[in-house]
């Protein structure tokens, strides 16, 4: 089975998820948040539409407040 990439780590299991479902699994956050999947971004709209496939790379990324 090949896994999916998620922030640059393998993971098991998680292929045939929407994207919003990754997202609402690995983020403690809902607003401020980029996703891209094998170097797309996304919108949010795509998030529950974009299935993830075995060997996709998703990055999940937060945005931060700083200087």
């Amino acid at each position: 089975m090949e896994s999916v990439w998620v922030n640059g780590t393998a993971v098991d299991g998680p292929a045939g998820k929407s994207v919003a479902e990754l997202v609402a699994e690995y983020s403690d956050r809902s607003t401020g948040i980029a996703v891209a999947v094998n170097q797309n971004v996304l919108t949010k709209a795509e998030w529950a539409q974009t299935t993830v496939r075995p060997g996709d790379r998703v990055e999940i990324v937060s945005a931060t407040q700083g200087g």
